[in-house]
């Protein structure tokens, strides 16, 4: 039997146990996963689980605070300015983690990272390619995207962008089916001939508009294809020494990319023209498609040029 004394001794000691196992175990729940970087705490993970040494932890703990911020600095350039030094962080770490025997660590956090990025990749892509364009130039866009270099954030942002397009030229051919609604400019009404003049004017917007948007587009795709051109005549001269590539390159892709363009023009004054044939009327279809053959006429024009230009440079530069 315990006296008063002794009674009230005995609950503060176990007060002060309990105190003491909530503090413990607050501080292992907090060593688990005390950094921001994913990488640095599956690191500090098997770190803990294979060494004793509680200097030796102390010490890698101190090193994977460095490296954590630097990690974070680097995720922030890359967002910011498209470019890093992760490899060359990564190179480092790996030195410092083969110091104390847990290069294994790193492998295998490479391996988990790398399966994982496999598996959203490939749902991604799935849920993705179930999802048609009704357009075929978009669809063949798509595809083309798909085989590209995009990361699976980027793909999802393409995809996006696509699918407005495609909006976009579906509104399109809503407002070209109602201005041939509208009764002929030939009308003596002035109301209906500025209303006619109006949706004319907007057509064009929207139609140029349309234009600029695909071209960003599908130059976007081409700068992430594997290969770095896409015309044949271009592919064919790529190979240079260093000197040669210095001054060539360049003109090589621009010339690519202008042919890319006049390939789109053409494709796309086609469809103009089929639809001016299937609408039989006059007015702004018309007038646009005669631009849109002028504009096509002049890129051609100044493609030959450029290939001639090339050619001689070329050819002077082999010699």
């Amino acid at each position: 039997m315990y006296h008063g004394t002794d009674l009230s001794l005995l609950i503060a000691l176990l007060a002060i146990l309990v105190c003491l196992s909530a503090g413990m175990e607050k501080s292992v729940v907090a060593d688990i996963s005390p950094f921001r970087i994913n990488k640095m705490n599956f690191i500090w993970a098997k770190a803990v689980s294979h060494i004793s040494d509680k200097s030796v932890i102390k010490r890698i703990k101190n090193e994977l605070e460095k490296f954590d911020k630097l990690y974070l600095s680097a995720k922030e350039q890359r967002e910011k300015y498209g470019r890093s030094d992760l490899e060359e962080i990564d190179e480092k770490l790996g030195i410092l983690l083969e110091k104390y025997g847990l290069e294994a660590a790193l492998s295998a956090y490479n391996k988990k990272m790398k399966w994982r990025n496999e598996e959203e990749l490939k749902k991604t892509n799935d849920v993705l390619a179930s999802e048609k364009f009704t357009d075929p130039k978009i669809m063949k866009l798509w595809r083309a995207a798909q085989d590209a270099k995009f990361s699976e954030s980027q793909l999802k942002a393409l995809h996006k962008e696509l699918k407005d397009h495609e909006r976009r030229m579906e509104e399109y051919n809503e407002k070209v089916l109602k201005f041939n609604e509208v009764p002929h400019e030939n009308s003596l009404d002035d109301d209906v001939a500025e209303t006619r003049e109006k949706m004319s004017s907007k057509l064009k917007e929207h139609f140029n508009e349309m234009e600029s948007n695909y071209e960003r587009l599908h130059n976007k795709v081409l700068q992430s294809e594997k290969s770095p051109f896409k015309n044949d005549k271009a592919m064919k001269n790529e190979n240079f020494t260093a000197r040669e590539l210095e001054s060539i390159r360049h003109d090589l892709h621009h010339f690519d990319m202008q042919m890319e363009k006049l390939k789109y023009h053409e494709e796309e004054l086609k469809a103009a023209q089929e639809l001016h044939k299937q609408s039989g009327k006059v007015g702004v279809i018309n007038e646009g498609l005669t631009e849109f053959e002028e504009k096509t006429e002049r890129i051609k024009r100044k493609l030959r040029k450029f290939g001639n230009f090339l050619e001689t440079k070329i050819g002077h530069t082999e010699l």
